[in-house]
């Protein structure tokens, strides 16, 4: 991956319309306008780093951006990193220095940056953020190739008794590597909690107007789950494809439900509950109370 170092100052005031990233760093507006979220957290993390004055490995969420993981949950902008010397997990001015021993076959050089690998950087994010970000990121590298189910089992095994295993390892249990999306992710994890049946990814439809896929299919129940993520209402030519793509669907003799929902819908019990109980899914008891 590469990052424009140009971009970036230690004099924000030379800037005509500076983005001030953190002190002494600054970024043109039009610059940092152009940049998607995760390029924006790959520069800020390679800006900290490259002034980072003391001994460590970029590890945990700031490794994570560098190889281009997903994120959930509230950006962090602080640099992370893995100081064999300290004897305490210390969080100072835009830097958190995680106390722990690194061995040199966990660390690589990206983009003339020292960080964790791809398999430290996902055990590490897996054993220290909360349920869904675990999945999300767990779900993320099985669906790409990046990692294996067997590695990643055998690398928690090896950490057994450290903090946050026991949620890592449950996460993998939990990961599929056909869930294509953080929603998705999100959303399964929401599903679990409501105590619904576990659905079926990404199952194809023979419809009067082609194959279609889905997102989620509970076949007990007839009923398809779409995550919207995907969609553009603004293109009326989407909107429309997509219109005639759910009515073929809701005409296969199988489906007797459909829900659809989006971001906002994903992580709230109350919100998927009432969506998914409306299609016909039944679900535990217990989720009419988050309403």
């Amino acid at each position: 991956m590469e990052m424009r170092s140009t971009i970036l100052t230690a004099l924000p005031s030379t800037l005509d319309d500076p983005v001030r990233l953190f002190h002494g760093v600054a970024v043109e507006r039009g610059d940092w306008a152009a940049l998607g979220p995760l390029e924006r957290r790959q520069l800020v993390v390679r800006a900290r780093a490259a002034r980072l004055q003391a001994h460590g490995v970029v590890s945990h969420r700031s490794a994570a951006a560098l190889w281009g993981l997903p994120e959930h949950g509230r950006t962090d902008w602080r640099l992370h990193v893995i100081d064999p010397r300290t004897t305490k997990t210390h969080a100072g001015r835009g830097v958190v220095r995680h106390v722990g021993s690194i061995d040199e076959r966990d660390v690589v050089l990206l983009g003339g940056i020292r960080i964790t690998s791809m398999l430290r950087t996902v055990v590490d994010v897996a054993r220290t953020s909360t349920f869904e970000h675990a999945v999300v990121v767990l779900d993320h590298v099985l669906h790409v190739g990046a990692l294996d189910r067997s590695v990643l089992e055998h690398a928690l095994t090896a950490c057994a008794g450290r903090r946050g295993v026991r949620q890592a390892s449950a996460a993998l249990d939990f990961a599929d590597a056909a869930a294509e999306s953080p929603g998705e992710s999100i959303s399964r994890v929401t599903v679990e909690r409501l105590g619904a049946p576990a659905p079926v990814l990404q199952h194809r439809f023979d419809t009067d107007r082609g194959v279609f896929r889905v997102d989620f299919w509970w076949p007990d129940a007839g009923v398809i789950g779409e995550f919207d993520g995907r969609v553009k209402y603004d293109d009326r030519d989407v909107l429309w494809h997509e219109k005639r793509r759910e009515d073929a669907l809701r005409r296969a003799s199988r489906v007797r439900g459909f829900a659809r929902w989006g971001m906002a819908e994903a992580g709230d019990p109350a919100s998927l509950g009432a969506l998914l109980v409306a299609a016909g899914l039944p679900i535990g008891r217990g989720w009419a109370q988050r309403r």
